[in-house]
Parts: C-alpha cells; sequence; structure tokens
C-alpha cells in the first residue's frame, strides 16, 4: 500500500490513504483514531476526523 491508494472499507466504503505510519500508537498521537473494520491481513487503516464532513485515513502495517 501506498500513499494516494484508494480502498474499500465497511464503514466509510472507499477512502483514499493520506498518510502511513509505522505503528499505530504513532498514528493515534497524530489523531487517527476512528477504526475502519478494514478486513485486510497486511494493514490496519485508521481515520481522522477534521470536521463534521471530512475526514483522512492512514495506513500503518500490521507487525
Amino acid at each position: 500500500m501506498k500513499l494516494g491508494d484508494k480502498v474499500m472499507t465497511p464503514r466509510f466504503c472507499t477512502v483514499k490513504i493520506t498518510a502511513m505510519f509505522e505503528d499505530e500508537q504513532e498514528a493515534r498521537k497524530c489523531g487517527y483514531t476512528e477504526p475502519t473494520y478494514y478486513r485486510g491481513e497486511d494493514y490496519i487503516i485508521l481515520g481522522k476526523s477534521l470536521d463534521m464532513y471530512h475526514m483522512r485515513f492512514c495506513a500503518i502495517p500490521v507487525q
């Protein structure tokens, strides 16, 4: 997975990856706390709420 990839998630449908992190703790410190329930085996996808109508999404490799 790389920046700009689009991924289908159960919670938010198709999302665009705008950030990559090495571990989940680092992503959560940067505000990516919303679960997407992505079912991939290699990555965790988390969302960050910008306002009531906008979000950004990041990918974290599964350790």
